[in-house]
């Protein structure tokens, strides 16, 4: 066989040991958890393709160089197979080192493991179908073989491959024992993984006013020189467009939104159609949807204001909830978009609340979906009073439109347009075709872009993006069940989606007919064309430079086309900002709030609190018990900071280089993400003290 076809031949067989190690190292465990407790890795197309791509580079170099020191000969001995397996092992090596250094991709070492095993195996069969010893027996050539594998340890160089294939682990040791180096490697990680060069950018607008944690923004009907900015915390403004004067409290909600922690605070809100209405039959209303959390109970609220009384005390007052629902006191998943739909019916997105005996179900609670409401309770042909009350809850104030889809069906909440969502945080119409889309919060690998249809299923939590979980599918499905449009795994960058707007204005017409939506974690904006067909791949558009609960809440359209974007900024500061999309070229002065503003200033023990909660509570429990809501579905040890163990052998260093490099740059689960980059290092030292503070 011609050296060249072998070479290929070597190359097809990196393929084939990529693809089917990507398949085991997500479907099995190799590696024992005592041994090494990391999570099970999702991959993606573009993942998968990444590794392939860099195995087949740095294993390709490794084969040419092996060639030029041992000869051509590939596989026609039993210890030329045998070299050759060492050069191979110089190429994984490589290619793990490079994965982890200079790609978003997540490390799996059971991904190197499998691929290495595979690969091994199939240079054995490609030596006993190739090879030109004189032995003819299979099993005395597979056996000279491993001797020949083992013997060549007696050489000097085979010792020096061994000691590379231990470069992982030294790596991660330094992660741990050294803080300079952890923040060495991480910093190079991410400045070769997050790129400031996109064709667009967002120019901080609103100058003249502040805002403590900006959740969303508004334009009401008929008026695009007024917007409307929500504060988590539940207060409402008004202020001039795009100047930001003339700022003005509307609604004082604080009261009653209480703590507001987790994903918990004000969420969403929009305008009657008829809110400026010039006629008699205006309707100055506004309909807000908040987490209430006073001392021992949450309840989440969709409420009428009527704005047009004088005072914000008078306004407040005015209050109609139309729903309460009751949930548990973790505070996740609340979902929060609040739309009126160019049907003029009220379309409201609720997450899953972690009431999990309410997944799938539509008789349940009012949880896991898209309502579809009748604020005019118009009656006649057109809607109807609810037949039956949500368990641990209560509505009214709405009818239900009688086209809905489980309208009739017995003991069917009949508020439901959609359901198997889990946390549909934003949600907005098309307003050229009315198609309505969503960006579905996930759990701890997949995010999703779906279009919300009538009566859809969108399957959680049976799967997530397209891959089937360990929750067991219902036997009979309600609904038609749907694929999300665009789903995407998480990396050390990218965590939660946050749903946009599908861009019709006109200045960029190269956007015309693009849904842009974007990755709260790592700031990022995307689009994707919005003809509801999936796509595979989304294109950049910009960055915001707030990122993770500091980043993006919102991306609307104004009257006049300009897409307006919040972000939250730090949750005791009011630096919030509010964006708008502008050409990649235009020159501008950076905003004066920054990421690091007050990065030297000392946080608080209560802001370290809040902070943790925001951010580490998840996984980590608000006890720091490891009890979070995700921490049984990671796959991964999560370590238990009340534990008197973990408090006397973990050292300060230790903990400071975990929050900063993430799970992984730890040699733990890549599901921590890395903070460092992200929140400043007093909020880093901060967090670090809070971990110290949890008592057996």
């Amino acid at each position: 066989m011609l050296h060249a076809s072998k070479l290929v031949l070597q190359l097809v067989i990196i393929v084939v040991a990529v693809l089917l190690g990507s398949y085991f190292a997500q479907n099995f465990r190799l590696i024992p958890l005592w041994l090494l407790n990391l999570s099970k890795v999702a991959f993606n197309v573009t993942d998968i393709l990444t590794n392939t791509k860099v195995f087949l580079a740095f294993c390709g170099g490794a084969f040419l160089i092996g060639r030029l020191v041992l000869g051509w000969d590939v596989f026609s001995t039993a210890r030329r197979t045998a070299q050759e397996v060492y050069v191979l092992i110089v190429g994984i090596v490589a290619s793990s080192l490079y994965l982890f250094v200079f790609t978003t991709v997540n490390f799996s070492a059971e991904l190197l493991l499998d691929t290495t095993i595979i690969s091994i195996l199939l240079f054995a069969i490609a030596y006993l179908i190739l090879g030109a010893d004189e032995k003819t027996g299979v099993g005395a050539r597979l056996l000279t073989f491993v001797k020949d594998l083992f013997g060549l340890l007696k050489k000097p160089a085979a010792w020096v491959v061994l000691v590379f294939a231990l470069s992982p682990l030294v790596l991660a040791f330094q992660f741990k024992a050294d803080p300079d180096f952890a923040s060495k490697i991480t910093e190079k990680r991410v400045s070769a993984n997050i790129s400031y060069d996109f064709p667009y950018q967002l120019k901080p607008i609103l100058a003249e006013a502040t805002f403590l944690q900006p959740i969303m923004s508004r334009f009401a009907p008929d008026d695009e020189d007024t917007i409307y900015i929500l504060e988590r915390s539940g207060s409402l403004y008004s202020a001039d467009y795009p100047s930001g004067s003339n700022k003005t409290l509307l609604i004082d909600q604080t009261d009653m939104v209480g703590y507001v922690e987790m994903e918990n605070g004000a969420l969403g809100f929009d305008f009657h159609p008829q809110f400026s209405d010039a006629s008699n039959s205006s309707k100055p209303y506004v309909y807000l949807y908040y987490t209430s959390f006073l001392q021992d109970s949450q309840i989440n609220f969709l409420s009428r204001f009527d704005l047009s009384l004088p005072d914000p005390v008078s306004r407040a007052s005015s209050e109609v909830k139309l729903i309460e629902q009751n949930r548990n006191n973790r505070g996740y998943h609340n979902a929060g978009s609040v739309e009126f739909g160019p049907d003029g019916f009220l379309y409201v997105s609720i997450g899953e609340a972690q009431i999990e005996d309410c997944h799938q179900r539509i008789d349940c609670s009012l949880v896991g979906g898209v309502l579809r409401l009748d604020v005019d309770e118009t009656g006649g042909d057109v809607s109807h009073p609810p037949t039956r009350q949500p368990r641990d809850g209560k509505t009214t104030g709405y009818f239900i439109p009688n086209d809905n889809p489980y309208v009739g069906q017995a003991d069917a909440l009949e508020e439901f347009w959609a359901h198997g969502l889990r946390n549909p945080f934003r949600m907005s119409f098309d307003k050229q075709t009315g198609a309505l889309w969503a960006g579905d919060v996930g759990e701890t690998v997949w995010e999703e872009v779906n279009q919300i249809v009538k009566g859809g299923n969108y399957q959680f939590p049976f799967i997530a993006g397209n891959i089937e979980t360990e929750s067991v599918k219902p036997e009979n499905i309600v609904g038609v069940e749907q694929a999300p449009v665009y789903a995407y795994a998480h990396t050390a960058l990218l965590r939660a989606v946050i749903g946009g707007s599908v861009y019709r204005g006109a200045e960029f017409p190269e956007l015309q007919g693009m849904y842009l939506f974007a990755d709260n974690y790592s700031g990022e904006i995307f689009s994707l064309p919005a003809t509801g067909e999936k796509v595979d791949q989304v294109e950049r558009v910009a960055r915001s430079p707030l990122v993770a609960q500091a980043g993006i809440t919102s991306l609307v359209t104004a009257p006049n086309g300009d897409l307006v974007v919040t972000a939250l900024g730090k949750f005791n500061t009011a630096s919030g900002i509010v964006y708008r999309l502008v050409g990649g070229d235009e020159e501008f002065s950076p905003s004066a709030i920054t990421v690091a503003e007050n990065a030297g200033a000392k946080i608080s023990s209560e802001d370290a609190r809040v902070l943790f909660n925001a951010n580490c509570a998840r996984c980590h429990g608000a006890s720091g018990a490891a009890d979070g809501p995700d921490s049984q579905k990671l796959g991964a040890w999560v370590p238990n900071f009340q534990s008197a163990e973990f408090q006397k052998w973990r050292s300060d260093d230790e903990i400071l280089v975990a929050i900063k490099a993430g799970g992984q740059g730890v040699g733990q689960s890549p599901a921590m993400p890395p903070w460092e980059n992200i929140l400043s290092e007093a909020e880093i030292i901060a967090l670090r003290d809070y971990v110290r503070s949890f008592k057996p």
